[in-house]
C-alpha cells in the first residue's frame, strides 16, 4: 500500500518572524542600555568618591602629625610676585598617607619640578588621584610655556585639585591672600578654619573635558590650556589649585592680568558625573554637590571664614556656580 506524502514544513524563520525578532530585541537592548550605563556610572562615582575619601583621610593624618595641613604647593615668589619654583604641590606631600611611601622617600622636594632630574616622579601616576568617569583623561598631559606656548615638559595629570577658595590663582597675589585652604607656601592649620572643618571643602573634582590637573605641582612660567575655549589659559597653579565659580575674582587689577587669562573656565572645580561634582570637606567627609547648589551656599563652603574676598560680611562676593 503506497502511503499518501505528508508535506513537510520547511526548516527556520521566515522573513516577517525573523524581523519580529529583530524588533524585540531591538526594544530589549533599548530597555537595558540605559539600565547599564547608569549602573556602570555609578560603579564608577563610588570609586571617585572612595579616591576622595582616601585622600581626605591622607590630609588628616597630615594635619594629626604636622598639625596642619600642606601647602597647595611650594615656590620661590618672584619680584612680580610670579612663582620661581621648586613648585612641589599638596598631592606629593600627602603621599606617605597615600600608601605611597617608598615613592615619596625617593622625591628630593629642593630639586625644581621640572627639571630633568626631576622626570621619572612627575611622570608617575598614582591611582587615586585619577576619576574613573573622567573620560578624556590622559596619564600625561603637556605643560605649555606662558608666551609660547611650546611644551616645557610632560606631567602626571589627575582628576582633583585643592580649592584656593573664592580666587583665581591666575592671580598672582590671590595665591598667598587666599580665602579656601590651599594656597601658595602658607600651610593651614584647623584653628584657621573658623567656619568649621565639617563646612570647608579641602578638595575637588576636575574633568580634563574642561581643564587638565596635576598631582605633582606647578611649573614655573608655564599655563593651563582651557579646554572649551581655544586660546584662553589660566597661570600655572591652576595645575593644583581650583575656584568655585567659573569667572574667578581677582584681587589685582585686570590691567595687570594676562589678556588671554581673563575669562577662562580652566581654574575652576568640574565634573562628568551627571549634575553635579564629588568633593572631599577637610574634615575627611566626601559630599557630592549639585550643580544647582544656590552660588552664595558654594562660596560660603569654599571659604574658611565665610567671607568674600571685599571683606564685608554684609555684602560678600557672589559668583557663578562652578558646573
Amino acid at each position: 500500500m503506497v502511503r499518501a506524502r505528508t508535506a513537510l514544513r520547511p526548516h527556520g524563520f521566515t522573513l516577517v518572524e525573523l524581523l519580529v525578532v529583530i524588533a524585540i530585541i531591538g526594544v530589549l537592548i533599548a530597555l537595558v542600555l540605559p539600565a547599564v550605563q547608569a549602573a556602570r556610572e555609578a560603579a564608577r562615582k563610588s570609586s571617585c568618591a572612595n579616591n576622595l575619601h582616601q585622600i581626605g583621610l591622607a590630609l588628616h593624618s597630615h594635619l594629626a602629625s604636622q598639625k596642619t595641613l600642606p601647602p597647595g604647593y611650594v615656590s620661590l615668589v618672584l619680584a612680580d610676585r610670579d612663582d620661581g619654583g621648586p613648585g612641589w604641590g599638596w598631592g606629593a606631600k600627602i603621599l606617605p598617607e597615600m600608601e605611597q611611601g617608598a615613592l615619596f622617600q625617593k622625591l628630593d622636594f629642593s630639586l625644581p619640578i621640572d627639571g630633568p632630574a626631576a622626570a621619572l616622579w612627575r611622570m608617575t601616576s598614582v591611582p587615586s588621584f585619577i576619576c574613573p568617569s573622567d573620560a578624556e583623561f590622559a596619564p600625561l598631559i603637556d605643560v605649555p610655556k606662558v608666551g609660547t606656548l611650546e611644551v616645557a615638559c610632560k606631567i602626571a595629570a589627575a582628576s582633583y585639585v585643592g580649592s584656593a577658595g573664592t580666587v583665581r590663582p591666575s592671580c598672582k597675589i590671590c595665591r598667598d591672600l587666599f580665602d579656601g585652604v590651599f594656597g601658595r607656601n602658607r600651610a593651614i592649620k584647623a584653628a584657621d578654619i573658623t567656619d568649621g572643618l565639617s563646612n570647608t571643602i579641602a578638595v575637588g573634582e576636575r574633568s580634563n573635558f574642561w581643564a587638565s590637573a596635576a598631582i605633582w605641582g606647578v611649573v614655573p612660567k608655564t599655563v593651563l590650556l582651557d579646554r572649551q575655549q581655544p586660546g584662553r589659559y589660566a597661570a600655572a597653579p591652576a595645575y593644583v589649585l581650583g575656584t568655585t565659580f567659573k569667572d574667578g575674582f581677582n584681587i589685582e587689577s585686570a590691567l595687570d592680568m594676562d589678556h588671554n587669562s581673563m575669562g577662562t573656565y580652566a581654574e575652576s572645580f568640574y565634573s562628568l558625573h551627571p549634575n553635579g561634582a564629588y568633593f572631599v570637606f577637610a574634615d575627611g567627609s566626601v559630599h557630592f554637590i549639585r550643580e544647582d547648589i544656590d552660588k552664595q551656599a558654594m562660596n560660603n563652603l569654599a571659604t574658611r571664614d565665610e567671607v568674600g574676598k571685599d571683606g564685608r560680611i554684609d555684602n560678600p562676593v557672589i559668583h557663578e556656580s562652578p558646573f
